[in-house]
């Protein structure tokens, strides 16, 4: 599988691809991590493996997480999300993922919630980050 992005991923630190499950009420859904790993709120998905593109890293995290057997058609590529905490540069490959279905397996955390884009931004350690993304899904709206 091919991905545009791949060349991009081997210059930072720590690389991730994302998945942003958005139903038509403009809701996302979140994983709750609370009392299972930092932050407490967060996206699903994960690290990209070596040699892994971030397009291949979306679908086996969302297998793994929420055993949603994803293709490439049913994402929308937002683009990235780049930070440095401390000296460490993190890429994230962001999908989006619009669905109707009402609840997921989640096999990581507490479990999931769908929440309006105020409640994600009142959940996130990085609101300003997320205030950016969504702003990309607004421009992507179908």
């Amino acid at each position: 599988m091919y991905d545009k992005n791949m060349e991009d991923v081997n210059t930072f630190d720590v690389k991730k691809a994302l998945l942003l499950p958005l139903n038509s009420k403009k809701e996302l859904f979140i994983q709750d991590r609370r009392g299972f790993k930092k932050p407490d709120w967060g996206f699903f998905g994960g690290g990209i493996e070596e040699g892994e593109a971030p397009l291949e890293a979306v679908i086996r995290e969302t297998q793994e997480e929420l055993t949603l057997n994803l293709q490439e058609s049913d994402l929308i590529y937002l683009g990235t999300s780049i930070t440095a905490w401390d000296g460490v540069h993190i890429i994230r490959y962001l999908y989006l993922y619009l669905t109707e279905q009402v609840e997921f397996d989640v096999r990581e955390g507490k479990g999931g919630h769908w929440l309006s884009f105020d409640e994600v931004r009142k959940r996130l350690e990085d609101p300003d980050r997320f205030d950016e993304i969504v702003d990309r899904i607004r421009q992507r709206e179908v």
